[in-house]
């Protein structure tokens, strides 16, 4: 069975650019471009894992974690960010989050970011 994973970003390029690197690595993904599409896609079909990007207009990455919470307080997410400030950060890793992965970072990375997630669940942690 294949890896879902939802992307939740309003940067395009970035989304699709990420989101054919996964498909071509066998994860199905879904991509959005907003914190209110991104819950409406959460509530259709839950994924396994969610790449949250911190900024974004309207409802941020931090509202939008809130609201995932809300929804499924186990469901990993994984915050992307080319840059976000140091008490996002902590806000958003208060709220359980699997991880942040920085959009210069190598895509090797989000293979790797991935696999730690799903052992982690697998391990209850």
């Amino acid at each position: 069975m294949s890896v879902k994973i939802l992307l939740i970003d309003d940067e395009t390029d970035y989304s699709e650019t990420v989101g054919f690197w996964l498909m071509a690595n066998g994860y199905q993904v879904r991509a959005v471009s907003s914190g209110i599409d991104g819950l409406k896609a959460i509530k259709d079909e839950v994924p396994d894992i969610v790449f949250l990007d911190f900024l974004m207009p309207g409802m941020d990455g931090i509202e939008t974690l809130r609201e995932i919470r809300k929804i499924n307080t186990e469901l990993p997410v994984i915050m992307v960010s080319a840059y976000a400030a140091e008490e996002k950060m902590k806000e958003a890793e208060k709220m359980c989050i699997s991880g942040i992965f920085l959009k210069e970072a190598e895509l090797s990375e989000v293979a790797k970011m991935i696999s730690e997630t799903l052992r982690n669940m697998k391990k209850g942690v």
